[in-house]
């Protein structure tokens, strides 16, 4: 301190004498005093900056600052976490961080939206094929014309969708960038993005399914042309009709659908035609019965239904075999075959159990459910053999 303090009185560059040693020490103090202020001036400073560090740590990661206040005194416990992120090597896994960030996170939602992409391209290629099929049966025949339908397909350009895509490609575009805040920012809007998808909250699993099935983002509208090409009436999701011609509509796209799965539009005859239906048209009025076994037929498919005694007269003309099936006390099955006369295209059924069947037509077949509500079923087929009058198994 004493070679300090000579220097300080040296650097007054005045004789030290009794005469100017007052003066020399006054200068000396001042100078100490103002360097002192100077001193607590700049450790204030850098409590506040250190300060405002802790709390830009606390506000970034939370879970890590956890329990943690931004003060002073809680300086020792912020430095040993920066002593265990160094000592753990945070600065190679930084580099990692981006290094992923930039190859994987672009990999992965090009991949993505490839598949969306491509998802949505097999929408419009499959429709195309559908309409193939629609086009070779008529909608609607009358005396004066015939109709077909045919499905137009369209975006719907969802703001939800739109967004997300947005998303997606503001983090494509900057993918080789190599900027950390740039990265850094590009990783908050991945990082929503995840926990969005990943969420299990009802609203997050609606945007998902909102946003990922590419389903939702087409609009299918059905149009109906004559022979002319003149448009005669346009369906938009059924809404406006009555509930013959949206069951009409949704039978004859179902039809035509499986006639595409089934055989594409080249052939003839599907390449499997025949389609099962378990309890089929259990709810139906026999007007949409006859309409769909029509549509099914003109696709070429072969119908094996299982039905309520209701619905079989309707069904005599479409089928090529019947048979009766009954059920006692759940063991034990009857199967009664019933003869088909095709140029009458009627069951050869007696005629008290034919008017037993009108009449279960015409009271809501109340008369085709036993005592426990259950439907006997009767099971028809284009090509069902005939058999013995009746078998029973256990």
């Amino acid at each position: 301190m004493r070679e300090e303090l000579d220097r300080r009185f040296a650097a007054e560059n005045r004789p030290l004498t009794l005469d100017t040693l007052d003066a020399i020490a006054r200068a000396v103090e001042r100078a100490l005093a103002h360097e002192h202020a100077e001193t607590l001036r700049g450790i204030d400073a850098q409590g506040r900056l250190a300060e405002r560090q802790f709390e830009e740590f606390i506000r970034r990661w939370p879970a890590e600052a956890d329990g943690l206040d931004a003060s002073l005194a809680a300086g020792p416990d912020f430095m040993a976490k920066l002593n265990r992120l160094e000592t753990d090597g945070l600065p190679a896994h930084e580099q990692r961080f981006f290094e992923l960030l930039e190859s994987q996170s672009h990999q992965n939602l090009a991949a993505l939206m490839s598949h969306m992409n491509d998802a949505r391209k097999e929408i419009f290629e499959r429709m195309t094929l559908v309409n193939h099929s629609l086009a070779r049966v008529p909608f609607n025949r009358t005396l004066e014309q015939a109709t077909t339908l045919s499905i137009e397909v369209s975006d719907r350009f969802l703001p939800e969708v739109r967004e997300f895509r947005q998303q997606v490609q503001h983090v494509l575009s900057h993918a080789w960038s190599g900027e950390r805040d740039s990265a850094e920012a590009r990783f908050e809007v991945l990082r929503e993005l995840v926990l969005q998808l990943s969420s299990e909250l009802a609203e997050h699993r609606r945007w998902r399914q909102t946003v990922l099935d590419v389903r939702h983002h087409m609009e299918f509208i059905g149009r109906e042309t004559d022979e002319t090409g003149a448009e005669v009436e346009v369906y938009r999701s059924g809404s406006g009709k009555s509930g013959g011609q949206r069951q009409k509509l949704a039978t004859t796209c179902l039809a035509a659908a499986l006639r595409y799965q089934l055989g594409g539009s080249e052939r003839e005859l599907p390449a499997y035609a025949p389609v099962v239906l378990d309890e089929a048209f259990d709810k139906a009025d026999n007007e949409f019965t006859a309409l769909a076994m029509n549509i099914f037929a003109n696709f070429g498919f072969q119908m094996v239904v299982a039905t309520p005694l209701k619905s079989v007269m309707t069904l005599e003309p479409f089928i090529g075999g019947a048979c009766f099936v009954d059920i006692r006390d759940r063991r034990v099955s009857s199967v009664l075959m019933i003869e088909y006369d095709e140029p009458a295209a009627r069951l050869r059924l007696p005629e008290q159990a034919r008017r037993d069947g009108d009449d279960a037509v015409g009271a809501g077949a109340h008369d085709a459910y036993d005592d426990r509500g259950r439907a006997e079923p009767a099971h028809l087929g284009q090509s069902a053999p005939l058999g013995p009058p009746a078998r029973s198994f256990d």
